[in-house]
């Protein structure tokens, strides 16, 4: 029970106040009596409860579904606090496409007392904060500046990252023994992307990257997999077999056997191309791990799909969870694709109070819809 509480996705001053219950319920426990050593410094920081937050979003974004769905979540999870007791800020909303310098946005967001600031989303506004040297209100960005670049330490980013995905990817068959690997990734500065993360991230493990294709036409993926695997290096073998014998052989080619799995990042239309072309060219054993994008997120099951792993977050997982509910119920589309930027918004929400207890406890994380949320020493979460 005591460590359901430190899992639970409350604000610091409830987990606080739900810890010295427990300890109280329960004063003979050995835990209760001598409390373990990350409990004990939760239960020294000082609470911080804000007052007022800003919400800093576009109203005219060429992905405006994608900010609504944000700024939808965000709300959702707000009301919802309120509707279970608990302390809620009073929440001031912002315009990122009429504000005119960020330095004007902060000086009326602090004459208008805002102690916090959630957003911006738009990546070169959050490539300028990050490049300052100071913040004048500690802000909650909703994207990440660029990986190299040193941000103040007012500055939080937290954001849905393919790139995470592509390390996770590497982490895990990492860990169950794969060693060597091959990637398919699209044709695009998307799939350039993922697969520089990736590719990173397996080296730095101490795996061996053997080859990558990209991904463009389907007509072509057949004859890009026979590649990967040589395969027709194989049959070419074999032709010269016939020639050098002057009679005709029976032959399978044989593919390459030093891949031991393929990392794959693609559109769910892609992927489900993919198992049945690796069968066909002799490779259908050959694991793959992936990242969320091989998934619709319709809840449609496709056998092509069969045997490919792929992280995931827990909205599309957890089909009881109560903020999950009342957000589809408002908006059935986010039990689609789109349900990712909802879970992101509820989870900028939760953050909100959460960012404190994250830093000052290296090891501590949070529990929320899209997934376990840390805070690095970037301060990325």
């Amino acid at each position: 029970a005591l460590v359901r509480l430190t899992k639970a996705n409350n604000s610091l001053a409830q987990q606080q106040a739900s810890i010295t219950e427990w300890t109280l319920t329960n004063p003979q426990h050995p835990a209760a009596k001598q409390l373990p050593e990350a409990l004990k410094q939760l239960q020294q920081l000082q609470a911080k409860d804000i007052q007022t937050l800003a919400l800093l979003l576009p109203s005219q974004d060429a992905n405006q579904n994608v900010v609504n769905a944000l700024r939808n979540g965000f709300f959702a999870a707000h009301y919802l606090a309120q509707a279970n007791g608990y302390p809620t800020p009073n929440i001031r909303i912002y315009d990122s496409s009429t504000i005119s310098s960020m330095d004007s946005f902060y000086q009326q967001a602090a004459a208008e007392g805002v102690e916090l600031v959630v957003g911006p989303w738009e990546k070169p506004l959050v490539r300028q904060l990050a490049g300052r040297t100071e913040l004048p209100i500690t802000t909650l960005a909703l994207n990440y500046a660029d990986s190299g670049q040193q941000a103040p330490k007012q500055l939080f980013q937290y954001g849905l990252a393919a790139e995470d995905e592509a390390r996770m990817a590497a982490e895990h068959a990492w860990a169950d023994g794969m060693r060597r690997a091959a990637a398919l990734v699209p044709k695009n500065d998307w799939g350039d992307r993922i697969l520089e993360a990736f590719t990173t991230h397996w080296k730095t493990l101490g795996g061996e990257f053997i080859s990558a294709k990209h991904l463009d036409r389907p007509d072509q993926l057949t004859g890009q997999i026979a590649d990967l695997f040589e395969l027709r290096a194989s049959e070419q073998r074999s032709k010269q077999l016939e020639s050098t014998l002057g009679t005709k052989v029976a032959t399978q080619p044989a593919r390459r056997q030093d891949i031991d799995f393929i990392f794959l990042a693609a559109t769910p239309q892609q992927a489900r191309q993919i198992k049945p072309a690796l069968t066909f060219q002799y490779a259908g054993d050959v694991p793959i791990y992936a990242t969320s994008a091989v998934n619709s997120g319709s809840g449609e099951v496709y056998p092509e799909l069969n045997g490919v792993e792929f992280s995931e977050m827990p909205w599309f997982l957890e089909h009881d969870n109560v903020t999950r509910a009342h957000i589809s119920n408002s908006w059935p589309q986010a039990l689609g694709s789109m349900g990712r930027f909802y879970a992101m918004g509820a989870d900028a929400y939760q953050l909100m109070s959460q960012l404190q207890q994250l830093r000052a406890l290296p090891n501590s994380s949070s529990a929320g819809l899209t997934g376990t949320l840390k805070l690095n020493s970037q301060q990325r979460i």
